[in-house]
């Protein structure tokens, strides 16, 4: 298995002519074990060109930029190595910690929580920020509002208000305006303080439970209470083809690109 301090040793050569390394007490992981399966491409989603840049870099880029992120972790299947090494020697401007992932999400979170471990133990990192590189349109605000609200309630989640949703009452009649006031889309990054969110996905393995998101694991395991920050609905997730071109139109609407 490659490790992580194994590839920073391979691109210290590279570092030394970036900018000077991240600083702050939380770390941000960002996810990249789905594939390209729905979106109809060969590779690993993550590493399909948005406008010049795969879609991962366009999220490790913004999470870089956020006060206080002081390292990224970067999860990848073990078969994407090559190219996770592409995104962080050729279309980032910061040090990538790389590690390969589980065959889960859970188990990629978890690996990656281990790998941050012995830092969190010493308080080197205190929040932890996960985030799907499938979602690679995230601001520089939402990141910071997330980070910001985990840090004063312990955890914090983005979303959008779900009020196009209906509940089903008895008898399988749908039922209008039940419950859509209180449910929202919930998007990523999510963040929580570090020692409890991996003491939960220690606890998680142990118990062999898998939950949908971290903010799921966090509910089960943790006290913690969770801090909804209203999400943006540029921040969605690239599942379909369709997607991506959306994701195309809006960054030449809005004139974005990746640092």
């Amino acid at each position: 298995m490659i490790t992580a301090d194994v590839y920073d040793a391979g691109v210290s050569q590279i570092r030394r002519h970036r900018r000077p390394r991240l600083h702050g007490r939380a770390a941000a992981v960002v996810l990249a074990g789905g594939s390209g399966t729905r979106v109809g491409a060969g590779i690993n989603k993550a590493f399909l060109q948005l406008s010049g840049r795969s879609i991962a870099a366009w999220g490790l880029n913004t999470l870089a930029t956020v006060q206080g992120v002081g390292l990224l972790v970067f999860v990848v299947r073990p078969e994407d190595l090559e190219h996770a090494r592409f995104v962080a020697t050729r279309e980032t401007e910061c040090p990538l910690e790389i590690i390969p992932g589980g065959s889960t999400r859970q188990e990629s979170e978890l690996l990656a929580l281990r790998h941050l471990a012995d830092r969190i133990d010493s308080g080197a990192v205190d929040t932890v920020l996960i985030h799907d590189a499938a979602r690679p349109l995230v601001s520089h605000g939402l990141a910071s509002a997330v980070l910001h609200a985990a840090r004063e309630s312990g955890g914090a989640v983005p979303g959008i208000p779900a009020e196009d949703l209906v509940g089903i009452a008895p008898g399988e009649r749908l039922a209008p305006g039940v419950g859509n006031e209180t449910m929202v889309r919930v998007q990523t990054p999510q963040g929580f303080r570090a020692s409890p969110i991996l003491d939960a996905y220690e606890a998680a393995a142990r118990d062999g439970f898998v939950g949908t998101d971290t903010a799921s694991c966090a509910e089960q395991y943790t006290d913690i209470p969770v801090t909804w920050v209203r999400g943006e609905e540029t921040n969605f997730k690239i599942t379909y083809a369709q997607d991506l071109l959306l994701a195309q139109d809006v960054v030449a609407a809005l004139g974005l690109r990746s640092r």
